[in-house]
């Protein structure tokens, strides 16, 4: 028997009920319309949301413990934007060590770049959600640093990534990527706040 336990609701059933992970998923998902998927666990295991399409072809086996839990967008939304002040809060810490390390030509600095790079292509991700689910742009907050300096400061650092000026980069990582940090963290905190005290 597969053990399923959604939000705390459990029901077993035979594993041949669904032709394989990804039917049993979709009829989760159906049941918890307007919720959001939070976290999958597999015999204890943690399923990173991000892999959850690989499983999907997967059949189930008998014996098989799920967890799955869904949240409501907002209260999901809250827990995202706090995560990522955090993690913005500790790129800052690492900033000068990888300007360092891409002065020096260190591969592990031109990986961390790559890491910073995606996370920041994330958080801008994240900016445009928050616009079109709070209905708040950065502008409607006070906010000493302006947008068109943050896309200039981004267009200069895609251009130095892409030309591999090691000297550019190291300049951008210690003097300007902090700016480009800042802004978002004061946009994604003002959001916070608004949602935190209309919840």
């Amino acid at each position: 028997m597969v053990r399923l336990n959604v939000n705390g609701n459990l029901e077993t059933f035979e594993s041949s009920k669904y032709k394989n992970f990804g039917e049993l998923l979709d009829e989760i998902v159906k049941k918890y319309k307007g919720m959001v998927l939070k976290e999958v666990k597999i015999n204890d295991k943690d399923v990173p949301i991000n892999r959850i399409d690989e499983l999907r072809d997967a059949i189930l086996d008998e014996d098989l413990e799920i967890r799955v839990q869904f949240v409501p967008l907002q209260e999901f939304f809250i827990s995202t934007l706090a995560d990522v002040v955090d993690y913005i809060s500790n790129i800052e810490k690492l900033l000068e060590k990888v300007s360092s390390n891409v002065l020096v030509g260190e591969s592990e600095g031109f990986n961390n770049i790559k890491d910073l790079a995606e996370g920041i292509s994330a958080m801008e991700n994240l900016r445009v959600n928050s616009i079109k689910m709070t209905g708040y742009a950065p502008s409607d907050f006070e906010n000493n640093i302006d947008e068109k300096k943050i896309t200039e400061i981004l267009t200069d650092f895609v251009t130095a990534l892409e030309t591999r000026d090691l000297i550019e980069l190291s300049d951008l990582l210690e003097e300007k990527i902090p700016l480009v940090l800042e802004y978002y963290r004061n946009y994604f905190m003002n959001v916070l706040n608004v949602l935190k005290q209309n919840n």
